[in-house]
């Protein structure tokens, strides 16, 4: 009986071991390990959140949904959307996209991609989205903002305004509000911008820190500023110019008043010589899409005789772009010799700017230049523009061809060449942080023209570089630099280079 008992004990333990898994380890697959530690991410990035480290707490979002993506779509787009407010906005945009191929209907994802589009600089394809939104509800006001803010960011804040007024007058809504004090800014009109400003009632503390920002643009554009600059020019032909500038900007009431003293001094083998010129420069919003200015000052050459200069111009808003007629009449003073002889030109410039698309952008421009010598001169640029990339560096690729042609050869110390043709491939690079922007633009070509009956034909290279650094809230300094061989790059037309530097006060 003892070894039957003994017998009955084993099979029992072995029955509750196999049957019901008491002698059985739990293991993880991967899978779940990953979905855990998702979890957690997420939840430390709800606790940064609530504290208000966004940056961080987009890095937690972003780490979570590395490890597990099957959330559901409500939680993915606050996810998105808070990653977007961190700055991740390349993040944000793929997780959006995945969430409009499961609900391709869902208007909070289609609004904040549309955002986020517009946060990029891609406004026309942020525009196209809440269009599409706004054909089934004219009066949806989240998508009437988002359309408002692209059409401010891609110049168009006329067109803008309007938006903002049709939410406006149904309710005081303060990111309209904020939006049209920033359009107004950007059309220069400093009352509309002050009427606004004083109207805005934050009620959370990141609407305090956009109240913040804005009266520091407000300040940084219409706050009266004063100016100080040199720059020094060298050419292959012993060309040498110093240039001193000093000058203001300040607005009465809406209008832009502009002042500038400049002083040349130039030199070349033969001779030394000087030129002074004083110019002011008035400019109004006319309308919400046309800007007017008007300019006028004097100058005086190496020959102490003073001269009448100045001009009137027009831009208008128009399209997905501007269009532009400027009329000026100016005195030589590029070099020793131009500055002897005095020569007065008279000029009247067309030009149109347009965005085909977000990458696409097309510019063209037509001048034609009276010469008090007797001479005249047309020429045509036009350039194609494709940008690369939308962040930080902003990076595009252009092509651009020039025509320039003279009627008559003066031998007057000036580039009149009959049929001049360049063809150019460029690439412009800007960066820029709080403290510092940096704006790059060489290029490549070839040029070939005809001048007193012989042809030339020849690469043409050069650049442009400017770097300017915030010394402090009130103090900005910018150097630049620029070159090459391009002969219509300067009015002597040789191999230069010139440098020089600006600095500016806001009080």
């Amino acid at each position: 009986m003892k070894q039957f008992g003994v017998l009955i004990l084993i099979l029992t333990l072995w029955f509750l071991g196999q049957g019901y898994g008491l002698a059985e380890t739990v293991v993880l697959t991967p899978q779940d390990k990953n979905k855990e530690q998702s979890f957690q991410h997420k939840k430390a990035g709800d606790e940064l959140f609530k504290k208000g480290e966004i940056k961080k707490a987009s890095k937690e979002y972003i780490e979570a949904l590395r490890l597990y993506k099957d959330y559901e779509i409500e939680e993915l787009i606050t996810m998105a959307t808070r990653i977007s407010w961190g700055g991740k906005l390349k993040e944000s945009e793929g997780i959006l996209r995945e969430v409009l191929k499961k609900d391709t209907q869902n208007r909070r994802a289609i609004l904040q991609l549309a955002r986020v589009l517009s946060w990029q600089g891609r406004q026309i394809e942020a525009l196209s989205m809440v269009d599409a939104l706004l054909k089934k509800d004219p009066a949806d006001e989240e998508a009437l903002l988002v359309k408002a803010n692209a059409l401010r960011f891609l110049g168009r804040s006329d067109k803008a305004l309007e938006l903002y007024d049709q939410i406006l007058v149904k309710r005081d809504d303060f990111d309209a509000r904020l939006g049209k004090a920033y359009a107004y800014g950007s059309l220069r009109i400093p009352s509309k911008l002050e009427e606004n400003f004083k109207l805005l009632k934050p009620g959370y503390p990141y609407q305090e820190k956009d109240v913040k920002d804005l009266e520091l643009y407000k300040k940084s554009i219409f706050s009266p500023a004063v100016l100080t600059g040199f720059s020094y020019f060298h050419d292959t032909d012993e060309n040498e110019v110093y240039t001193y500038r000093l000058g203001f900007e300040t607005y009465l009431k809406d209008l832009r008043v502009v002042g500038n003293y400049v002083y040349r001094e130039g030199s070349d083998e033969l001779r030394t010589s000087y030129s002074d010129e004083l110019i002011f420069e008035v400019g109004k919003r006319l309308t919400n899409p046309l800007w007017g200015s008007v300019s006028f000052g004097v100058s005086q050459g190496g020959k102490d005789e003073t001269f009448v200069v100045g001009g009137v111009g027009l831009n208008l808003l128009a399209g997905r772009g501007s269009v532009g007629l400027n009329v000026n009449k100016s005195v030589l003073t590029d070099t020793a010799e131009l500055m002897e002889d005095v020569i007065k030109v008279l000029s009247i410039n067309y030009f149109v700017n347009q965005s085909v698309t977000d990458r696409i952008s097309l510019y063209a421009n037509y001048n034609h230049r009276w010469y008090s010598d007797e001479n005249q001169a047309d020429s045509i640029q036009a350039s194609f523009r494709y940008k690369i990339n939308f962040g930080n560096p902003a990076v595009s690729l252009g092509y651009r061809v020039v025509y320039l042609d003279f009627k008559k050869q003066m031998r007057n110390g000036y580039f009149d060449p009959d049929d001049f043709w360049s063809n150019q491939l460029f690439l412009t690079i800007y960066y820029e942080n709080p403290k510092v922007y940096v704006y790059l633009e060489p290029f490549i070509g070839h040029q070939t023209f005809r001048r007193y009956g012989l042809w030339s034909y020849d690469k043409a290279y050069g650049g442009t570089g400017t770097l300017g650094i915030k010394l402090n809230e009130k103090l900005n300094l910018e150097m630049s630099i620029e070159g090459g061989n391009y002969a219509a790059g300067t009015t002597s037309g040789w191999k230069y280079y010139q440098t020089g530097f600006l600095l500016k006060y806001v009080f």
